[in-house]
């Protein structure tokens, strides 16, 4: 029997598959310290993230395209977050302390990590993140009250 084509099915697969491999490669990535190839595939993310997005065309009086922006509130979260990082980084390049270098390093790594969770949210309010459960599958092996209402 011929199988089906279903593509709102096969592309939203698509994309959760892309998704996961890019989150494999920005764990990889903070976790060996790389903070730039980390905010890199950050950035990949959350291009990913945005192919529902709408898109603003902002034309002059005689149709002209002079601009083409995000209009979503996510792009103002995005980059909020981007020019605290490049600021952090600017301060790092122009630092002659060692001690504030070694601060403002700290600073750059925390920045990275709340895009990433904010990264996270924002995928989980797309319902493209797996569903938390309350159920602990662990507590199975031992008869207890696994899927069940107390």
């Amino acid at each position: 029997m011929a199988q089906t084509y279903q593509p709102e099915i096969n592309a939203g697969l698509g994309l959760i598959f892309r998704l996961n491999a890019l989150w494999e490669k920005a764990d990889s990535k903070g976790l060996s310290g790389n903070l730039d190839g980390w905010e890199l595939v950050l950035d990949r993310i959350y291009s990913n993230l945005l192919y529902r997005n709408d898109i603003e065309v902002v034309e002059d009086k005689d149709g002209n395209i002079l601009q083409v922006k995000l209009s979503q509130k996510d792009n103002k979260i995005w980059k909020k977050i981007k020019n605290n990082i490049a600021g952090t980084k600017r301060n790092m390049r122009t630092t002659k302390s060692k001690l504030e270098y070694s601060k403002l390093k700290t600073e750059w790594y925390t920045e990275i990590m709340m895009y990433d969770i904010w990264l996270r949210k924002f995928m989980n309010s797309l319902g493209l993140y797996l569903k938390e459960t309350e159920a602990n599958p662990s507590k199975a092996l031992f008869g207890s009250n696994f899927g069940r209402k107390r």
